[in-house]
């Protein structure tokens, strides 16, 4: 079979390829020490959060499932659809509420770290570069990051849909679009953008897949018809 003349096709056909192979590299052998990883550093950022200490944590139930224990500032706790989400009567004294708990599937920590896969198909899909190993350390580092902010994103959402924090639609709505970006957008673009970003040569590649072709010399072949017509004379 004859490799495609098209660098474009080259590239997709080399990215496809590893990203296959990486995929089930993730899944196989990278998933778990990952997820742990994930929850040790979520376990961190709830432990040093106002309110954290004892009132936070992060369990793993026997189904899979993770049960994080949120702490809510005194501010928030104090709120009326908090107080009456945590069963306060009208006109009784305020409720002791320290921390929220969320239960949320395995898959959602799991789809949160899919974009590690794609990011190394592409950077090493790419032309080589003497700065492949500082790119992939770089762009794993941002990736294992954006992964941390949007789990802790979604519990923050998924907060906000049960106590109905929001006063207002456009609030709700605004919620709603952050959340749809976080779980259908960021995952599959920010791997793709940060390969560009940090790929010298990848970047190069791709702005000169957008430029125009130079105009053939047409000049030169005009004057040459020019001198011959002349010679026939």
């Amino acid at each position: 079979m004859r490799a495609p003349a098209s660098p474009q096709a080259r590239f997709l056909l080399r990215g496809s390829g590893l990203f296959i192979v990486l995929l089930a590299v993730w899944w196989w052998l990278l998933l778990s020490p990952m997820l742990a990883g994930l929850r040790l550093s979520t376990r961190a950022v709830l432990w040093l959060a106002p309110g954290g200490g004892s009132a936070s944590g992060v369990t793993v139930q026997p189904n899979g499932d993770w049960l994080l224990r949120i702490p809510l500032p005194g501010f928030l706790a104090r709120q009326d659809a908090v107080q009456r989400a945590y069963g306060r009567a009208p006109g009784a004294p305020p409720v002791n509420v320290r921390s929220f708990r969320l239960t949320i599937g395995e898959r959602i920590p799991t789809f949160f770290t899919l974009g590690f896969p794609l990011f190394w198909a592409l950077v090493l899909a790419a032309p080589r570069s003497r700065q492949l190993w500082r790119v992939l350390a770089l762009g794993t580092g941002a990736l294992a990051l954006l992964a941390q902010l949007s789990l802790l994103f979604y519990a923050a959402f998924s907060i906000e849909t049960n106590l109905h924090l929001a006063t207002s639609v456009t609030g709700s709505t605004i919620w709603s679009a952050l959340e749809y970006l976080n779980v259908n957008v960021v995952p599959y673009l920010a791997p793709v953008l940060l390969a560009a970003w940090l790929h010298t040569e990848l970047r190069a590649q791709i702005f000169s897949w957008s430029a125009e072709p130079e105009p053939a010399p047409v000049v030169q072949e005009e004057k040459a018809r020019r001198g011959k017509y002349r010679a026939r004379k």
